[in-house]
């Protein structure tokens, strides 16, 4: 057995366990897919019941009930159904985004269980890829044929790592660009907010105020959807990896960000709020990146040891 042979079974072993490392790792992404599938169908359920809700209190106002007599011996009929119609109209906005959600985050599982049901047969594969190197590093007399079996299968599982990593970074990455984005429009949003609520505004800085919360509604949104696929490329790391990024929260935060806004005041507060939990998620996000790039650096200097001692081993059997 010549050294060219037994680096070619080397590295049918080592791109054997890159596949099955890649299997184990579709299969986390899988139920971290379909956790957050169920989660977006609790929330369009919850939303649907609300949106009923609104919408029944809209129809009492609109015919003959006690509800619209009351209001109009209390003679604010309009105020109290122009009331009603926005919040149901809101409410109906937010199951529309929940369906969306739930769409994504279905077709984000389909996805990857595609991607799992390619590789179903990764096990079997790395285990006649074993069983053919150490039966070939026998036939040669391979006195180190098991150190290098668990080597070939050690560069298999850090390569895989590896490209767990830099997607976790490309992840990171655009969920960073998203916030960035966001919080410029944020700030936008803010100073129209603050010069309707203490300079009077008038009608065109009303207009301008909330079509700047729309589009940074709307950056939030890319936010969000950019944290799902960050979480789902961090679940394939292991939750040291994670430790303190609580993404499900912060989803919870900026979905409800700019829900049933009444007044001046309440778009100030619940815009200052915003800007703080933004913040918070970018500190979170920079200790992402550290340890991203020390796990970087770990499983590179990792490699160049296997890669080291597996050419001391074979150019020794030469």
């Amino acid at each position: 057995m010549t050294e060219p042979d037994l680096i070619a079974l080397a590295e049918a072993v080592r791109a054997a366990a890159e596949a099955r490392a890649d299997l184990r790792r579709l299969g986390v992404q899988l139920e971290a897919a379909g956790a957050l599938a169920q989660t977006r169908r609790s929330e369009l359920a919850d939303l649907q019941r609300r949106l009923q809700v609104e919408q029944s209190d809209v129809r009492r106002l609109e015919k003959l009930s006690p509800t619209k007599i009351w209001a109009a011996l209390r003679g604010d009929t309009a105020d109290r159904l122009a009331v009603e119609r926005a919040e149901a109209d809101v409410a109906a906005i937010a199951v529309a985004g929940a369906q969306a959600r739930l769409d994504s985050a279905i077709a984000h599982a389909s996805r990857v269980r595609s991607e799992r049901d390619d590789l179903s047969d990764a096990e079997n594969t790395f285990r006649e890829a074993l069983a053919a190197y150490e039966v070939a590093l026998r036939a040669a007399g391979g006195r180190d044929a098991a150190e290098l079996t668990e080597i070939a299968a050690q560069l298999g599982v850090a390569a895989a790592r590896q490209r767990e990593i830099a997607e976790a970074v490309d992840a990171l990455r655009a969920t960073r660009a998203a916030l960035n984005d966001a919080l410029a429009k944020l700030d936008s949003a803010g100073g129209w907010s603050t010069y309707d609520t203490f300079f009077g505004g008038g009608f065109i800085a009303d207009m301008v105020k909330h079509s700047n919360i729309s589009e940074a509604t709307e950056a939030f949104t890319a936010v969000n959807r950019a944290l799902e696929r960050l979480s789902t490329e961090l679940a394939d790391l292991g939750a040291t990896a994670v430790d303190g990024v609580d993404i499900s929260d912060t989803l919870a935060v900026f979905d409800v960000l700019f829900d049933n806004v009444l007044s001046d005041w309440i778009v100030m507060d619940r815009i200052s709020a915003a800007r703080a939990n933004a913040e918070d998620l970018d500190d979170r996000l920079v200790l992402v990146a550290e340890r991203l790039a020390a796990g970087a650096i770990e499983t590179s200097t990792r490699i160049d040891s296997l890669l080291a001692r597996r050419e001391a081993i074979l150019t020794a059997l030469a």
